[in-house]
């Protein structure tokens, strides 16, 4: 058993490809293929289901080798890091991933800092929904994570972070924007919606749809959408009025043409946490940017 081979192997799992773990592994497919088989020969047991020469998965057994695949990638890296910190340096990366919207608006000042901080670290950001963010936690393809409290699993350590909103993006001028009163699922009825997508934010889409259905709203769907930007857009065009979380009390500079109106009263207000796999041992230089985006607020 080699250690080419389980890069492959893992290159495999991770992409569900042989021609995708060739090109991540730069070796050419056949190849890979010949170092699973060997893989297999050597263990016994298949590691790898087929469909025809295609990837369908993993077997029990592939899935125990997995498991060992990762955790020896980390025991290497941490190898490596504490070599070079008894030689007086400081070496590693750190993979952070989140959804672009919570990239753009919180993270930026911060990993600027850190990134000054660090620059030995090799520093990549993951433009992720927040299902795959976790996903990629667990597969040990990221390393920290950020997404909302409520949706981290068991197997997640995490830390609570800044509070987040609900709030109705509308343009500048218009009549929900200048009225008083609290906005009630009615209000609503006479204009087109951009909403959460279903398939990525279940169980926000199905707060909203029992939010509208309980007072028989059906609502005009102009676009299913999780970017915040986009939705924004839309909204300042005058196309339709948009679901959002966000974390500041105000649309800031760069979008004069917005009004955030408030829904608090009608659906919970939650909290961004970070997030890393529990067990996993943070090393110092991955310590800091929790620390500093904890100190941030």
């Amino acid at each position: 058993m080699e250690w080419q081979q389980l890069e492959a192997f893992r290159q495999l799992a991770r992409t569900g490809s042989f021609s995708l773990a060739a090109r991540a592994t730069l070796r050419t497919q056949p190849a890979v293929s010949q170092q699973i088989k060997a893989l297999e020969e050597e263990m016994g047991c298949p590691l790898v289901e087929r469909k025809g020469r295609r990837y369908a998965g993993l077997t029990p057994a592939g899935k125990r080798l997995l498991a060992f695949c990762q955790n020896a990638a980390e025991q290497e890296q941490a190898l490596r890091e504490d070599l070079a910190a008894l030689a007086g340096r400081t070496f590693g990366r750190l993979r952070l991933a989140a959804p672009l919207t919570t990239l753009m608006q919180l993270a930026p000042p911060v990993l600027r800092q850190y990134a000054e901080r660090f620059p030995e670290v090799e520093l990549t950001l993951w433009d992720r929904p927040q299902a795959q963010v976790r996903a990629m936690l667990m597969a040990g393809e990221a390393d920290l994570g950020l997404g909302l409290l409520s949706t981290a699993t068991a197997a997640l350590e995490a830390r609570p972070w800044r509070k987040v909103r609900p709030v109705l993006l509308a343009p500048k001028g218009h009549a929900l924007a200048r009225r008083r009163k609290r906005l009630e699922p009615r209000d609503l009825a006479p204009y087109r919606l951009i909403l959460p997508p279903a398939a990525s934010a279940p169980a926000h889409r199905r707060a909203l749809d029992e939010l509208l259905g309980s007072q028989g709203v059906r609502p005009k769907v102009l676009l299913e959408s999780g970017n915040v930007e986009l939705s924004a857009a839309l909204v300042e065009q005058g196309l339709g009025l948009a679901f959002a979380s966000v974390t500041g009390k105000s649309p800031g500079p760069h979008r004069p043409g917005l009004r955030f109106l408030p829904l608090e009263h009608l659906l919970p207000a939650e909290r961004l946490a970070l997030l890393w796999r529990k067990g996993r041992r943070l090393p110092a230089y991955q310590r800091a940017l929790v620390d500093m985006l904890l100190e941030g607020g």
